[in-house]
């Protein structure tokens, strides 16, 4: 089990929360993080997204860049939230989404 801190601030709430979140894969991304988040926010829905168990590769091309940004900004839609970032627990550094 993997846990981490979430940050988000959602459309009609103006301040920023972060909760504590925890999923069985084996490493963070932005997919299983935002797949965490819509678990927690709409337990009774699946996650209708598809989940990349790592984030895009500096060597990816434009197209693989251009889906993931799609699927990333339908996911940010879904849930409802203008912004985005993890933390790992035990770590200091932040991820954005």
């Amino acid at each position: 089990m993997i846990k981490f801190w979430v940050t988000y601030t959602r459309d009609e709430q103006p301040t920023t929360r972060e909760i504590q979140l925890e999923v069985e894969d084996r490493a963070l991304s932005c997919d299983i993080v935002m797949r965490a988040l819509g678990k927690f926010l709409n337990p009774s829905e699946q996650w209708p997204f598809a989940v990349d168990p790592t984030d895009c590769l500096d060597s990816a091309s434009l197209d693989v860049r251009a889906v993931r940004l799609q699927r990333s900004s339908g996911a940010r839609r879904y849930l409802k939230i203008t912004s985005l970032s993890y933390r790992p627990e035990g770590t200091v550094l932040q991820f954005s989404c």
